[in-house]
């Protein structure tokens, strides 16, 4: 799966973007509201879905003045049945609406991705779609989450490959990457990218790690030698009555 990041990888979804002439950016789980904030600065609209109240008021409050951003409170699901149908032009979709603890909705209907896939097979089967937390699909999610509301990675890929399109799918950087199979290239020219660098890093850490272990056993080798030097030396030279 390659390194994790928090949040969406943006250096790809600007590349999307601009490749495919992507117009809209579709999120579901608006929390805070700064990814739609980023997304206002590269889609003409953006729309942002939350169904816990207190988040979306303050994330409202906060970007009020962002006019391309509609925020939309209410099930993911429901909301996207609902604008769906009215976006002009292709679109981007971010599904990050499934609980995560704290005050994020969901605790009694944890994940609601599979349904989210559905409806966007229906209405906008050329479009992108982002899934983040990969992890909590390719091997069960840790406690509290409850098994049964989490469908396995299985179960996630083959919803992605019945819309009406063939998707080229990865998983990289703890995030699900569906797109158009014609995007191919984008997609794996960036995970090759990301890769080469999370290789690169991960071989600079060991390299100092094994430099620092290295450089332990010398300075401890000479000290030992030392002890052992003082000890002879002592041994031989007389001791002085003071």
């Amino acid at each position: 799966m390659g390194i994790v990041r928090m949040g969406p990888p943006t250096e790809l979804i600007s590349q999307l973007r601009a490749e495919l002439s992507l117009k809209n950016f579709v999120e579901t789980g608006t929390y805070h509201g700064n990814t739609s904030a980023w997304a206002a600065n590269q889609f003409e609209q953006v729309y942002t879905i939350e169904n816990s109240e207190p988040l979306h008021k303050r994330a409202q409050a906060t970007f009020s003045v962002v006019k391309n951003i509609g925020f939309l409170l209410g099930d993911s699901r429901a909301e996207l049945q609902k604008i769906l149908p009215t976006l002009q032009g292709k679109s981007l979709f971010w599904l990050d609406a499934h609980w995560s603890g704290g005050e994020t909705y969901g605790e009694a209907d944890q994940c609601p991705l599979l349904e989210e896939i559905a409806v966007i097979n229906q209405f906008a089967a050329d479009s992108c779609i982002l899934i983040d937390d990969a992890r909590l699909f390719t091997s069960p999610p840790q406690p509290p989450h409850r098994l049964e509301y989490w469908p396995d990675i299985v179960t996630v890929l083959d919803s992605l490959q019945q819309g009406a399109i063939e998707r080229y799918i990865v998983i990289i950087e703890d995030v699900i990457i569906a797109v158009p199979s014609s995007a191919k290239g984008i997609v794996s020219s960036y995970c090759q990218q990301a890769n080469a660098k999370a290789w690169k890093a991960y071989g600079e850490q060991q390299n100092s790690s094994d430099f620092q272990k290295g450089l332990a056993l010398v300075s401890n080798s000479l000290v030992a030698s030392l002890k052992g030097v003082g000890s002879r030396l002592r041994s031989i030279l007389p001791i002085s009555a003071g």
